[in-house]
């Protein structure tokens, strides 16, 4: 489905990418997070599928005090499908550094309307991809103009025993879809998209649920995010 171009906009937007604070002899830094991932148990009793997190190497030239730091950042993307459903989940883990005891992520400091947006504008509908394991393969969805983003609900739901607030926003979505799914043909279809963060020890995960509109999935993705481990 939409994996590879997920995937994509991630390394290419920044979105899920962490700056850096000093450090390093030679004034750079490198930051790692720790896998997050959905064990295959929920997954199976899901109907979902998918492979271990890949990681992105994002490197950024950061201005800290007037000074240019280098920063490398990996961070790691695992995404499950439901092929018959049409239905995706992405679990990002990024690090958190931060300068002067404030955080200078960008998944800590933007909402989630602002961090799907990014999502978005960094390449949803576009090839390329980066990355340890990555292939840069098209993917198969297209769409989520992000003047058609509308934010329709919230739920709240305990991933990592945290309290964590998911937003649903409505738009539209190119899938790939099989010819048995519960959806209408092929093309642009409504769909909503599910978006949360959390905060866990020095790492932010994002977690991304996209289903068509057609398709109540809604809920079983939530399942799925409380049952990511990190």
């Amino acid at each position: 489905m939409y994996r590879r171009r997920l995937l994509g906009a991630l390394a290419a937007s920044g979105a899920v990418a962490a700056a850096g604070c000093l450090g390093g002899d030679d004034g750079s830094f490198e930051f790692d997070a720790e896998p997050a991932r959905v064990p295959d148990a929920a997954l199976s009793e899901a109907g979902y599928e998918g492979e271990e997190p890949e990681s992105f190497e994002i490197e950024q030239t950061l201005e800290v005090a007037g000074i240019e730091r280098e920063v490398s950042a990996t961070t790691w993307v695992a995404s499950y499908e439901n092929p018959e459903r049409a239905s995706s989940l992405l679990v990002a883990s990024t690090p958190n550094p931060t300068v002067a005891g404030q955080s200078v992520n960008p998944l800590v400091r933007a909402d989630d309307a602002e961090l799907l947006r990014r999502l978005l504008e960094g390449g949803l509908g576009g090839g390329g991809g980066g990355g340890d394991g990555g292939d840069g393969e098209a993917g198969g969805v297209e769409g989520g103009n992000v003047d058609d983003l509308e934010e329709v609900g919230t739920q709240t739901r305990t991933v990592l025993g945290t309290e964590t607030t998911v937003t649903t926003f409505a738009t539209e979505i190119e899938f790939d879809v099989p010819r048995d799914a519960p959806v209408d043909g092929e093309g642009t279809v409504p769909a909503l998209v599910h978006v949360a963060t959390v905060e866990d020890g020095d790492d932010v995960l994002a977690l991304v649920g996209v289903h068509p509109e057609a398709v109540e999935e809604g809920e079983t993705l939530g399942s799925l995010m409380e049952a990511v481990e990190h």
